[in-house]
């Protein structure tokens, strides 16, 4: 016991370390500016809240980006989105109402859904609302989604999205570097970082500190946007943006305790693997004083490993408070009460909407499509249970048969259980390209999948080929060209992905560090992995005085 808190005491300090140098950073650097004024970025922080029955601002006038265009670059991401014509039918219905209301009922722009069985939601600057399934479903009421709408409508409307074509075109201001610099700086002091690491996380920390510290007044901003036009709809407070502020507050309680059990099973992973990874390279295993040489070595590793580990996770979680796109959700909720105060008619007991929600979702079509993405995410979370097969084949049959998170979940499971597949020998990626054929429900991460894993068993031109197809529609979608890079580069050479990775660079600014680092080849990571060891080796010696 007494070796083991020497071997993770030094460390803890330096994980403490860390944390304290970045909050330190982030509090008191003259680097950072005090004053939002100091970033040469467009003023979009209004400091006066919408009144509930006050006039709209008139909208300022703006360039559109292609929405169908944004439309692709969604569908590259994650899982995609579902087709659903009905719910996007009826969601379309809410969002016209809406856009009207603002006076502005010509601006382009549409709802799809999310592929996703979180709880999310966003708008972007072409004038598209995504929002996943989970919502729809969770919902209550039509008030409910009526001021999901509206919230994330208030970040168009207020042009919001000037920012992120600003953010993007000034990834080397000065500005926003010296945050992500100095943050950086620091914690390379204790993390033994690389030149390249503390340059990435300038970038990262950066843009992230800068976007999200408007962000927080931007949610405001849309929240009491929200509430003035589904008000104004005729929608209830309480129903409404009040019992949306309380979903997304529920979501996150639990999200928090998903992302804090897999913290603790990638640090738990991390310790046993360099255990036995110090078991297999000793020579000598069986006499007890190498075994224990070897055990010592191995949690040695396994902790200043998963000391690093939990540095990343703690900076992520200290920057993410910092730079939280939302403020927190009592607060928001606090404030609406707030604003509502003075109309005390605003706060009778109204009677929700349902029926039309009900109506939309309880469509045969609608039920269905629901209903079988309900099956393949449980299908995909536990594909090694006796039911999940069943599961994943009946969500891959009728509205959902060509949908990628019904093939997705088959094929998972089907590699999870390849004796359940008739006892016959199968190649489980066919089922993806059921996704090919449709181009309503394409997904860049079925072509990803199956692409890749062709390569792995040695089907060069099978893999070149999916990929090619996938690319001839998805290649002005910048999510996918990371993955198009790395895939290249492991079949074509290395100066081939480099090139690709400049091409990107040019034409998708927002994921040019992406496709760079998918354009490093094995011989670079195993040098900068060498050299990593030997700084780890240096810090070990140094402070355990080993030989």
């Amino acid at each position: 016991m007494r070796a083991n808190k020497l071997f993770t005491r030094p460390w803890r300090r330096m994980q403490l370390g860390a944390i304290s140098a970045l909050l330190v950073v982030l509090s008191g650097c003259e680097s950072i500016p005090k004053n939002l004024k100091d970033f040469s970025l467009p003023d979009v922080v209004t400091g006066k809240q919408l009144s509930p029955k006050a006039d709209l601002p008139p909208p300022t006038e703006r360039s559109w980006p292609d929405s169908t265009q944004d439309v692709l670059n969604q569908r590259a991401r994650g899982f995609g989105l579902v087709n659903a014509p009905e719910l996007e039918r009826y969601l379309n219905g809410l969002y016209a109402r809406i856009k009207t209301q603002a006076g502005v009922p010509g601006w382009p722009g549409g709802v799809r859904i999310l592929a996703s069985d979180a709880l999310q939601a966003y708008a972007t600057g072409a004038g598209n609302i995504y929002v996943s399934l989970p919502w729809l479903t969770s919902a209550q009421s039509e008030d409910e989604i009526a001021a999901l709408l509206s919230h994330e409508f208030g970040h168009i409307y207020l042009h919001y999205h000037q920012l992120e074509g600003a953010v993007a075109d000034a990834d080397t201001a000065a500005g926003l570097l010296s945050i992500g610099v100095a943050i950086a700086n620091k914690t390379a002091e204790v993390t033994g970082w690389t030149q390249v690491d503390s340059l990435i996380t300038a970038y990262t920390l950066g843009r992230g500190l800068v976007t999200t510290v408007y962000g927080r007044s931007q949610e405001s901003a849309a929240d009491t946007f929200g509430l003035n036009v589904s008000l104004k709809l005729g929608y209830s407070y309480e129903h409404g943006m009040k019992a949306f502020l309380e979903r997304m507050a529920s979501w996150e309680e639990v999200n928090e305790q998903r992302e804090k059990d897999k913290n603790e099973k990638i640090l738990q992973y991390i310790r046993q693997q360099a255990k036995d990874n110090a078991a297999k390279q000793n020579p000598n295993a069986n006499k007890p004083v190498s075994q224990a040489l070897a055990q010592s070595s191995g949690e040695l590793s396994g902790n200043l490993n998963s000391a690093l580990q939990q540095v990343f996770f703690d900076i992520n979680k200290a920057s993410e408070k910092v730079r939280s796109d939302h403020p927190p959700i009592v607060e928001r909720i606090d404030a609406l009460a707030v604003a509502v105060e003075p109309f005390p008619e605003l706060q009778t007991d109204q009677a929700p909407v349902t029926k039309p929600l009900k109506s939309a979702l309880q469509g045969k079509r609608s039920a269905e499509l629901i209903a079988n993405y309900a099956l393949a995410f449980k299908a995909i979370s536990a594909p090694k249970e006796p039911g999940s097969m069943a599961l994943a084949r009946k969500s891959a049959v009728g509205v959902t048969a060509t949908h990628a998170v019904p093939l997705f979940a088959l094929y998972t499971v089907l590699n999870e259980q390849p004796a359940a597949a008739n006892r016959k020998r199968v190649d489980a990626g066919q089922v993806l390209e059921a996704n090919f054929s449709s181009e309503p429900d394409r997904a860049w991460i079925t072509y990803q999948e199956r692409s890749n894993k062709l390569k792995d068993v040695r089907q060069i031109p099978a893999a070149k080929k999916i990929m090619e197809q996938g690319l001839a529609y998805f290649q002005n979608a910048e999510e996918a060209w990371p993955q198009a890079i790395r895939f290249y580069g492991e079949t074509q050479g290395w100066d081939e992905a480099k090139r690709l990775a400049q091409n990107c660079s040019k034409n998708f600014r927002r994921v040019s560090v992406r496709c760079t680092q998918a354009a490093t080849s094995p011989v670079e990571v195993a040098n900068v992995e060498r050299k990593n060891k030997e700084k780890a080796d240096q810090i070990a010696k140094k402070w355990f005085k080993t030989p």
